[in-house]
This record gives C-alpha cells, sequence and structure tokens, in this order.
C-alpha cells in the first residue's frame, strides 16, 4: 500500500435509488461514504443484493446518482441533487410552520400578523427559508455543472499541459527538421489530449466473461476498442499494445485473432483484465472478477490481479462477498448491509476485533478445511430488528478506533469502544506473560 495516503476516490454520502411501481423506491445505496488511498486494495464485501456491485456500477457513471458527490483525482465526476431540493423543501415546510405559529399567536392577542414584531419575525423566517434557497440552487448548478462536463474539464486542462510542455521547446528549437517533427508530435499528443476523459483513468473487470465481452469481435478488436474510442490510429502501435497487455494477463499473441467463445472462462476474464489495462488506469474497479470462476482459476486471477497491481501501480476497489479471498487480497476492508456500509476498518483488524454483529455473522459463516473445527462452528444469526433499538437514538458512521468506523448510535458507540478496550488489555495481558 502507498504510504503517501494521498486520496484518489473519495465517495461522499452516495445515495443511489431506484423508482418502483406504486410510487416506491428502492434504497440500493443509502448514504455510503469512504475514500480508497494511492497504490491500494479496498475490498467492499456484504451478502448478495446489499448494494456492493450498485456502489461500484454508480462509481464508474453507469447509473446516474441520486444523491451524493464521488471525488476521483480531485475532481468531482458524479453529483445527485436530491439531497440539495430535499433541504429546500424542508427549509420550506419550516418558514411555512413559523408562519402558521406567528400568525395563530397574533389571532390569539388580538393583534394584526401583518404588523409589528409578528411582521418581523414572519420576515426574518421568509429571510432565512431564502437563504437557503438560494445555497441550494448554486449547490445544484454547480454539481448539474460537475457531472456533465467534468469529462470535458479533464481534457481541457490536459491540453494544457501539453501547451506548457512543447511551446517552450517549440519556441526554443532552431533545427527546422527537428522542429517539424516535433510540432507533428505535438499536435498529435495535443489531439489525444483533447480526447481524453477523466474516466478513462477508472476502468471495470465485469463479474461475468462471457456477458461482459461481444461474441461478434475479436480479442484484439475487444481490447483495442478503448484505444480507438480515445483516438489512436497508429495500427503498428495498437498492436503493440494489445500484444503486450496479452503477455501482462498470461495470453500469447495468436489468441488476438480468436474470439470469446473460443477461450475458458479464466481467459476470458484475463481478456476482461486486459482491456480494462490498455488505458493505463489509476482506478480498477473490480466486481466480483472470481465469482464465476472454479476455485483452482480463482488463486490464477487474483495472482494476477496482484502481479498487475505491483507492476502498473494499480488502485483496486475490490468487490466480493468470499471474506477469505478478501482478507488476503485487500488493505482495507469496508462492510455492507442493506444499501449502508455498517464497519469500515484495515484487514487485520476487522477480522481480529469485528463490532458490528453483522460483520460477525458474515465471518461466522466462513468455512475451514478443518472437520473437527466444522461440527463445531456457530454461525451468528444477524437480526437488526433483535440488535438495534433505533428509535430515537439514531445511528451514524463513527471512528470507535483509529480508522475503525462502525455505523452506530450513542449507546453502541460506547459499548464497541468497550469491547475494543477489553480486546486490546487482554491482548496486551496475553503478550505479557
Amino acid at each position: 500500500m502507498d504510504n503517501t495516503h494521498e486520496v484518489l476516490l473519495k465517495v461522499e454520502n452516495l445515495c443511489q435509488y431506484f423508482k418502483m411501481g406504486g410510487g416506491q423506491e428502492l434504497k440500493a445505496v443509502d448514504g455510503v461514504s469512504f475514500e480508497i488511498h494511492k497504490g491500494e486494495v479496498f475490498g467492499l464485501v456484504g451478502e448478495s443484493g446489499c448494494g456492493k456491485t450498485t456502489t461500484g456500477r454508480s462509481i464508474i457513471r453507469l447509473y446516474d446518482i441520486t444523491s451524493g458527490n464521488v471525488w476521483f483525482k480531485g475532481q468531482r465526476i458524479c453529483a445527485g441533487v436530491r439531497s440539495y431540493k430535499e433541504a429546500i423543501r424542508a427549509a420550506y415546510a419550516a418558514y411555512r410552520k413559523a408562519v402558521r405559529e406567528v400568525t395563530a399567536e397574533a389571532e390569539k392577542a388580538g393583534a394584526d400578523p401583518g404588523q409589528g414584531e409578528y411582521a418581523a419575525r414572519i420576515k426574518e423566517a421568509e429571510e432565512k427559508y431564502r437563504a437557503v434557497k438560494k445555497e441550494q440552487e448554486e449547490n445544484i448548478r454547480s454539481a448539474r455543472h460537475d457531472h456533465k462536463n467534468c469529462n470535458k474539464m479533464y481534457a481541457q486542462e490536459e491540453m494544457r499541459k501539453v501547451r506548457e510542455e512543447y511551446e517552450p521547446r517549440l519556441a526554443a528549437e532552431t533545427d527546422g527538421t527537428k522542429r517539424a517533427a516535433l510540432e507533428k508530435e505535438f499536435r498529435s499528443k495535443l489531439r489525444l489530449a483533447g480526447k481524453d476523459r477523466i474516466m478513462n483513468g477508472m476502468q471495470m473487470i465485469f463479474q461475468d466473461p462471457i456477458a461482459s465481452l461481444n461474441p461478434r469481435m475479436t480479442v484484439r478488436e475487444i481490447i483495442a476498442e478503448g484505444l480507438i474510442i480515445r483516438g489512436v490510429r497508429d495500427k503498428k502501435y495498437i498492436d503493440e499494445q494489445v500484444y503486450k497487455m496479452l503477455d501482462l494477463v498470461g495470453l500469447v499473441p495468436e489468441h488476438a485473432g480468436r474470439y470469446p467463445h473460443e477461450f475458458s472462462g479464466g481467459q476470458r476474464q484475463r481478456i476482461g483484465i486486459a482491456r480494462a489495462i490498455i488505458l493505463n488506469p489509476d482506478l480498477i474497479i473490480a466486481d466480483e472478477p472470481i465469482s464465476a470462476l472454479d476455485v483452482s482459476i480463482q488463486a490464477q486471477v487474483i495472482n494476477l490481479l496482484n502481479s498487475l497491481r505491483e507492476q502498473l501501480g494499480l488502485t483496486i476497489l475490490f468487490i466480493a462477498h468470499d471474506l477469505s479471498v478478501v482478507k488476503y487480497f485487500s488493505d482495507r476492508i469496508g462492510v455492507m448491509y442493506f444499501g449502508k456500509l455498517v464497519e469500515l476498518a484495515t484487514s487485520d483488524e476487522l477480522f481480529a476485533h469485528p463490532l458490528h454483529p453483522y460483520t460477525k455473522s458474515l465471518l461466522s459463516a466462513i468455512p475451514l478445511p478443518d472437520p473437527d473445527y466444522e461440527k463445531g462452528r456457530h454461525r451468528i444469526v444477524y437480526n437488526p430488528i433483535a440488535e438495534h433499538d433505533y428509535s430515537t437514538d439514531k445511528p451514524s458512521m463513527r471512528e470507535v478506533a483509529p480508522g475503525h468506523f462502525v455505523h452506530c448510535n450513542d449507546a453502541e458507540f460506547e459499548k464497541y469502544r468497550a469491547m475494543l478496550a477489553a480486546a486490546n488489555g487482554a491482548e496486551a495481558g496475553g503478550g505479557a506473560e
């Protein structure tokens, strides 16, 4: 893991709601927040249907998010506006309530609510509402602008960098032949920079290696598609990059002319990985990349991702429900349940000191190749109604220990801190002995 702790991806109160029949909504992702540092592997785990895949697809803009913000390389790439609209509605409701209360108070006193102190109080409430409305409308405009123009702004910045690099060199070059070659190189790079997109720095490996590949395209066409869309025209360069990617993922150049149906599941997933890394991305979103593969092939793909991480300096968001694999592969782990992030900690800390009842339930479900252990293994069943009382004391994501966050209320926060203190005390006592 990179020790600079540079934040590459920041997810802030991400909400992704889907419309259902009868005016109902499915809250697939509800208020999820986390950061991914450059060079690390961040594991996102939870049972099927908890919102892991939807979180990944929302981050990479396959869905327009309902609310919240996503920042990538310091630039906002996703922004939802529902929370701002709700703030305006809440402020208006508070204003109308204040008007009713002041009017009722004035009528009780036999006074005119449009005069004197009563009028001043109504005006004050109206000014508060207008201030909130103005602020939130500005937030809405800013969010929509960033969401729509993030790629355009990134391309403009990349073009500026190219000009800053080449214009002084062109001005200093006196040799006509060298200057012509430099101008040609400058124009080519400027054209590519103009077609560059910030989302090129984020690629996805999909869960199903069969459905994610076009059966009518050859492997060369599948892997090269990103370069072609970006605007690369040099066929020799494209072929070199395709062969290089095939070599990196453990395939050979002869595979470039074949079609996806001619490969095994593990080989198809390698093709998907090659397609994802050809644009040299900063972040890979791996959406359960091994769940559709045989166990022996799973280990090969995980080792391949580990190798590519070291060679290319990749940052990976690893989505899975196999906690044993996530522990081996991830630096930090976030646990999701029912659309919410319920616990977040380093891999070692989460397995050593799980605090949230759902995390304990997940860990208790991990089988081990030990018949004696399996005979006595006790499965923990998570029942949120029995475990939590959020009727008055509402929960939020809180830092129970440095780097260890749990979704809890005030009472649970104190309980979890006491549990951690007792566990650390026991470990320190055992170490002293």
